[in-house]
């Protein structure tokens, strides 16, 4: 199965909170964990709060077979080099956040691919 959600938002604080609703719905349609939904919720919440005010930024959540993958850009070259830089050494920088919350981080472009494998609820 794969399903795909995309969003072009505003980089203006308070706009995230759409992507998050989104996130939500599509958690709830999947029946996924609380704890898989409160990790993507970090770390969209890490990308889009550590993005440069500008124009628009695209969020693209993809549903393929046990993951949830999500796509965030374009952002800018300064955050894309936070991101690729590994949060070694104690600091708490976006790479580290990812990390933890996600499976899999990728910088492709001017984009970043965050994916998790997704764990469903029974019932």
């Amino acid at each position: 199965m794969t399903d795909e959600i995309t969003l072009t938002i505003p980089r203006e604080p308070g706009f995230e909170g759409v992507a998050h609703l989104v996130l939500s719905g599509l958690a709830v349609r999947l029946n996924l964990t609380i704890e898989n939904l409160e990790d993507l919720q970090i770390a969209l919440e890490t990308v889009l709060d550590t993005a440069d005010p500008g124009d628009e930024v695209t969020v693209a959540m993809r549903v393929l077979d046990g993951e949830l993958e999500t796509v965030v850009g374009p952002l800018s070259p300064r955050l894309l080099d936070e991101i690729e830089r590994d949060g070694g050494s104690g600091e708490l920088g976006p790479r580290r956040v990812l990390d933890s919350t996600v499976d899999d981080v990728h910088v492709d472009g001017r984009n970043v691919r965050l994916t998790k494998k997704v764990t469903v609820v029974d019932g």
